[in-house]
């Protein structure tokens, strides 16, 4: 059931659209194309750890796993909701709406995210390096955070419609909180407590310093993620599994 929904979320998001590329590859490098204009240009940001004019290569590194972490998450708010037409009628685990929902938009991103660090690397603007296989650690933990997060946002938008214009603010807020467009360096020392707090804060730290071999690279921080993480999958999942019996009577 997983890979049936998997390929449809593909083929029917994406693929089946004549538009699918501009929205998998294009609309990410738009993106980042203007925010490398307004804050390379217009605000003049710099980047302590990375040498002048690469600005946009700090933005590129950090943008896809954002935006598959982001979209992931947004898309499987409504996942159980759309597919009512299943409840009461067929015994089936919705939970797979959930996987496959995150699973399909992150395939997809993480395939752009390739393409864009092999145009950097082509162009000179990303230094090829084994330590950039090491992404793949942060990308796998973002991944689960986004799944376990997904699991408990879309079974309280069964009962709470409201919970998706307040993950849309949420989102927003984790954007600018996150060191993506900015380095934490450029923050004050007294305020790196209450940042600290950002689960996100360790993978996007980890995917810069990964991506720049003259960056140090902190480990304590994501590893203490990927322990905690896959706990609060088990107890989201719990969650769900203990709500999913009483879907049919609110959507």
């Amino acid at each position: 059931m997983f890979k049936y929904f998997f390929a449809r979320e593909i083929k029917n998001k994406y693929l089946g659209s004549s538009s699918a590329l501009f929205w998998v590859l294009f609309q990410p490098v738009l993106i980042l194309l203007t925010y490398n204009f307004v804050f390379s240009y217009i605000f003049k940001a710099r980047v302590p750890e990375v040498e002048e004019g690469n600005f946009i290569t700090y933005l590129a590194v950090g943008l896809w796993p954002w935006m598959a972490f982001s979209e992931g998450l947004m898309r499987s708010v409504t996942a159980v909701t759309e597919r009512k037409d299943l409840l009461g009628k067929v015994n089936f685990d919705f939970k797979v709406l959930v996987y496959a929902a995150v699973s399909g938009i992150f395939t997809l991103h993480v395939i752009g995210y390739v393409v864009v660090l092999l145009v950097l690397m082509a162009f000179g603007k990303l230094i090829p390096s084994w330590e950039l296989l090491l992404l793949l650690i942060p990308l796998i933990g973002l991944y689960i955070l986004a799944m376990t997060t997904a699991l408990l946002v879309s079974a309280i938008h069964v009962f709470w419609r409201d919970i998706q214009p307040i993950m849309n603010t949420l989102i927003l807020l984790l954007f600018f909180s996150t060191p993506i467009i900015y380095s934490i360096s450029a923050i004050p020392e007294k305020y790196h407590h209450i940042l600290s707090i950002n689960p996100l804060l360790s993978f996007f730290d980890f995917i810069h310093a990964a991506s720049f071999t003259y960056s140090q690279i902190e480990w304590s921080g994501i590893i203490l993620w990927l322990v905690i993480l896959p706990v609060c999958f088990v107890l989201t999942r719990l969650f769900f599994d203990r709500l999913s019996p009483e879907f049919d009577d609110y959507v």
